[in-house]
């Protein structure tokens, strides 16, 4: 069966008996951006097949869940096996009122290999399919991942970590040249030329391998008056590393391939992206492949970003899948 890098399942369940942490505990709830539109735009209804292509810690999937049931069946994928277990503990308490109306299968897979999900499950085709791009809060707040420049933790930034390349061996070996157009395209970062030239020749003394490291590598390229912004100097190439070491545009554009290859006629994609280049690529993807059903992408009211501050950037659109491509 497919799942990790080669497709390990962490849970496939008829039910959500199994569904609790390894303690016993019960896990945190997060809060999913978007949620009510999400859900709307999804247009769900009992029976349907439905495919969480990033189920993080749970936050869209428990509602998902309860939305499809009596006879739904909705399958999480995630790249990183320890936010499974959280998804899997949420999605159990969560359906514990009547765990037997809906089918919950949690699969390590990158959302890229949906087919291959659905093939696993017994399904020839889903009805509907949600990618929420982006880091997870979880993976943020947990400094040994090495995604945050708020905390020192082995610059590692891999969603799966599982995965082969790491932060620190990508910075080890990426070309100055590339290293700066990444800084300027993904985190849009002004001073990406300097930052590169500092990493260069910082590498050449000592390994980069923490992120205490970077940070401080970035601030002494910075000028001045560039490190006393509304945001922390580091913010945009942290952001801009971590789409580089895992693909992640790539991977949503092989996605989106995968997406209409796997939903049923009539069925619908919803995507919420918290970047630019991401919205882009989702945008031109729907109206060259899809039926367009949001004009503009939803984003979230004042209101929500004042109780979510990451539902800041974020933008949701929606397509319906014509016809099953070849």
């Amino acid at each position: 069966m497919p799942g990790g890098p080669g497709g390990r399942q962490v849970s496939s369940a008829t039910g959500a008996g199994e569904g609790s942490a390894a303690d016993g505990s019960r896990q945190p709830v997060h809060t999913p951006v978007l949620l009510h539109a999400t859900l709307e735009l999804l247009d769900l209804r009992p029976g349907l097949v439905v495919v969480d292509g990033t189920v993080g810690a749970g936050g869209h999937a428990r509602a998902i869940a309860r939305a499809i049931r009596p006879g739904g069946h909705l399958i999480g994928l995630d790249r990183d096996p320890e936010i499974l277990a959280c998804a899997r503990a949420s999605l159990a308490i969560a359906m514990e009122d009547a765990p037997e109306q809906v089918r919950v299968s949690l699969l390590h897979l990158p959302f890229s290999r949906v087919q291959d999900a659905l093939l696993a499950e017994g399904q020839s085709a889903c009805d509907r399919l949600l990618l929420d791009i982006g880091v997870s809060s979880m993976q943020l707040d947990t400094a040994a991942r090495g995604f945050s420049f708020m905390a020192d933790g082995p610059l590692d930034m891999r969603m799966d970590p599982t995965g082969s390349v790491d932060a620190a061996q990508w910075l080890a070996e990426v070309d100055e040249v590339e290293l700066a157009n990444v800084l300027f395209h993904y985190g849009d970062e002004r001073y990406s030329r300097r930052i590169a030239r500092a990493v260069v020749e910082s590498r050449r003394r000592m390994p980069i391998v923490r992120t205490g490291q970077l940070v401080d590598l970035i601030m002494r390229a910075m000028p001045g008056h560039a490190r006393s912004g509304r945001i922390h100097p580091a913010t945009r190439s942290f952001q801009a590393i971590r789409m580089a070491v895992n693909d992640e545009l790539g991977e949503l554009e092989r996605a989106l391939s995968a997406a209409i290859r796997c939903v049923r006629p009539g069925g619908r994609i919803c995507v919420i992206s918290f970047h630019s280049a991401e919205d882009r690529i989702v945008k031109r993807f729907f109206r060259e492949h899809c039926e367009v059903v949001t004009k503009k992408p939803v984003v979230a009211s004042d209101d929500e970003v004042r109780e979510n501050p990451r539902a800041r950037s974020a933008k949701l659109r929606c397509s319906v899948v014509q016809e099953i491509a070849a």
